[in-house]
């Protein structure tokens, strides 16, 4: 049996156990390789296929789901240059017309659902009637983060010295009750 980085996979039978020696350990050193297939998962072949095809790359992070920042990151990457090389060798014109014609059936049926949700919410306010709160805060919801206006969530972290807090208040207390200070230092005597 070799040694490995990582978890060692269920199929992996231990059949003795021996002391390790330095030509063992020498294998820890040695970089890891991570195969491209690992690394790159079905978004990322789209875009490829998007870049490859001719699209401009804001274009294609646009209709694959990515940040233009994020797609220019990728996009830099050597190992998914090759694979944007790989799918220039595949992309025929059928492939570039559907996408074409995908984007555009899903941004008109995108434009078409929010101008219903725009005259369902004006008829309501006409006719005087208010829509169920569940309702209201889904559209509201739903798009708010698409402008930037997404939920929030802050953290924050305390750090908090123990030691320190506890020898402040050591002092405090003690120069409360009236005692005197503690001074801490090295006597040094002049002969």
């Amino acid at each position: 049996m070799t040694l490995h980085r990582g978890r060692i996979g269920k199929s992996v039978e231990i059949l003795g156990i021996r002391e390790l020696t330095r030509d063992d350990l020498a294998c820890l050193r040695e970089p890891r390789q991570v195969s491209a297939a690992q690394k790159l998962r079905d978004p990322h072949h789209r875009l490829a296929r998007l870049i490859a095809s001719g699209i401009r790359l804001g274009e294609a992070a646009d209709r694959a789901g990515y940040s233009y920042s994020r797609a220019a990151v990728l996009h830099a990457d050597p190992t998914f240059q090759d694979l944007v090389a790989n799918y220039r060798k595949q992309v025929d014109a059928a492939f570039v017309q559907s996408q074409d014609e995908y984007y555009d059936l899903a941004t008109s049926n995108m434009r078409k659902a929010e101008r219903m949700i725009a005259e369902k919410l004006e008829a309501a306010e006409e006719e005087g009637e208010t829509l169920p709160t569940r309702d209201l805060i889904a559209i509201s919801r739903d798009a708010a983060d698409r402008f930037g206006y997404g939920k929030k969530q802050t953290n924050l972290n305390v750090n908090v010295d123990f030691a320190a807090k506890l020898e402040k208040a050591i002092q405090r207390s003690s120069v409360a009750r009236g005692a005197p200070p503690i001074i801490e230092g090295n006597l040094v005597r002049k002969i």
